[in-house]
């Protein structure tokens, strides 16, 4: 069977099995991160994704997640959010100023937070690392890595990334 185009209606079996399968996998994630997970209607994931949050989650509703996204800190997510495939979310990592330790034996560093506020994109690719918010309509470019606070209804992309135009939006 060819895979339909997306211009094209997706036949009503398909639609079918697609359902079943995003039914199954959230299913799978709540019994994996009981009480750490809440989420709002209309949440999706894609496949091969790695959730490994220290405390929590919460994602409001419309959120969709491409594949392969991998997930190692806290997490809030506002409504209406799209995140590409192959996105990472990484938070503090080991100690290693001390040049008196090893960086194996240095311990690890307190869990962050990453908050985006909603209505934003995270391009294909994009590393988001440490205590990071991504403002209300920011849009982060495929490949960026964010390492410090976006403001809202910009686009940003590079490494690290930057401001780099506003948004054209009638309303933020």
């Amino acid at each position: 069977m060819s895979r339909p185009s997306p211009f094209q209606p997706i036949p009503r079996p398909l639609i079918f099995v697609r359902a079943l399968v995003r039914t199954a996998r959230l299913a799978r994630l709540r019994l994996k991160l009981g009480d750490k997970l809440k989420h709002g209607e209309n949440f999706h994931f894609g496949r091969n994704c790695t959730f490994l949050p220290p405390e929590y989650i919460r994602f409001g509703t419309d959120i969709s997640i491409g594949a392969n996204f991998h997930l190692e800190t806290n997490l809030e997510i506002g409504d209406g959010v799209l995140i590409s495939s192959s996105v990472s979310i990484i938070g503090n990592d080991h100690k290693f100023d001390g040049i008196s330790e090893n960086v194996y034996w240095g311990g690890r560093l307190p869990p962050s937070t990453v908050i985006i506020e909603g209505d934003n994109l995270i391009g294909f690719g994009s590393i988001i690392i440490g205590n990071v918010r991504i403002g209300h309509g920011c849009i982060v470019g495929a490949g960026s890595i964010v390492t410090r606070d976006l403001p809202a209804g910009w686009v940003c992309h590079g490494s690290p990334a930057i401001p780099v135009r506003k948004r054209s939006l009638g309303k933020l």
